[in-house]
């Protein structure tokens, strides 16, 4: 038999998916902010998990979140994540959500001793994340991240496609 939610209920769960929205938005704002360390890490639970499949990496918990941060720093100037098409999902108990986005990256690789001139990038992607929340704040438990596309900005995806990383 399926319950009819109350208003109450529906403005709850309307209240849950603008803030887990807003997060999103947070978080894109903190790795525009060059990959904010402390700022990305508290966005996520004690023991939580970013992984960006294709390029990025793996981290896990706060301190492993915010040092992965630090280390992408060192080899991006600069960055813009555009993160688009929200849809999210409110379990039924209120604590726990589901959310997908998209994302279009532009970056400014650094310098390095490979490739002495600062070169753009672009990247396309989806996001897939876990969340709860926790004392009436929502936080990510996982963030996981699947780079479709990163290419030159120069060359573009038709003649430098990206080849991913095996998972």
């Amino acid at each position: 038999m399926s319950h009819e939610l109350s208003l109450e209920e529906r403005v709850n769960r309307i209240e849950d998916i603008e803030a887990v929205k807003q997060l999103k938005a947070t978080y894109a704002r903190h790795l525009d902010d060059g990959y904010n360390p402390e700022g990305i890490a508290s966005l996520f639970t004690e023991e939580g998990l970013w992984v960006i499949k294709g390029v990025g990496g793996e981290a896990k918990g706060r301190a492993g979140i915010g040092q992965h941060c630090r280390n992408l720093k060192e080899g991006i100037a600069w960055g813009q994540h555009n993160i688009s098409s929200p849809v999210v999902t409110i379990a039924p108990d209120g604590k726990h959500a589901d959310a997908t986005f998209y994302l279009v990256c532009l970056l400014t690789m650094a310098p390095s001793p490979a490739n002495p001139e600062a070169e753009a990038f672009v990247l396309a992607g989806k996001y897939s994340d876990k969340l709860v929340k926790i004392d009436d704040q929502w936080f990510f438990e996982e963030i996981t991240g699947t780079i479709d596309q990163s290419s030159p900005w120069t060359e573009g995806w038709v003649k430098s496609p990206f080849v991913k990383e095996s998972w």
